[in-house]
């Protein structure tokens, strides 16, 4: 956001709130109060919709696969997201909280290649690190939605969810 303005951010749960509150101070619809899975995708159209500005959605695997469907009406409508799926091939929050759980684990869905079927243009499957310039092209693009699927280690955290679970 420092390089390409602030955006609003629509945000699910898990690491992806934890990483949204660190970054940057934008508008942010999340489900903090509530907790509830699968919320990210949906407000981000909305956002677009009742506001005309690009959103930013930062969604889990596991709720990409709940209601990541709805971006294949991005198209119809003209809206561009930029959309991070944050891809650990689980529910790594509910690991955390209960690790001796075995239905934690979901496989890779290629979700980049399901986008590519909704017309989106995919800027790549990136681990975390290597995920700056797929960033920098899914900003520069407009017209249709971005998707950027970030590849992350199971059992990888992000420093604000591992401060919160230590909590």
């Amino acid at each position: 956001m420092a390089e390409h303005g602030k955006m609003p951010i629509a945000s699910d749960m898990g690491d992806c709130l934890f990483t949204a509150m660190e970054i940057a101070h934008t508008a942010l619809v999340a489900p903090g109060y509530y907790a509830t899975m699968g919320f990210g995708v949906p407000p981000g159209l909305g956002l677009q919709a009742a506001t005309g500005e690009r959103a930013l959605v930062l969604v889990g695997d596991g709720a990409f696969q709940m209601t990541g469907w709805e971006l294949g009406n991005c198209k119809r409508y003209g809206w561009d997201p930029v959309v991070l799926v944050f891809n650990n091939a689980s529910w790594e929050m509910l690991r955390t909280f209960q690790p001796e759980s075995s239905f934690n684990d979901l496989g890779d869905w290629g979700f980049a290649d399901m986008a590519r079927a909704w017309a989106a243009t995919v800027c790549g499957c990136a681990p975390a690190p290597n995920s700056k310039p797929a960033l920098n092209h899914a900003m520069a693009t407009r017209g249709r939605f971005q998707l950027i699927e970030i590849m992350i280690p199971s059992g990888v955290l992000s420093n604000t969810l591992a401060r919160f679970v230590a909590g």
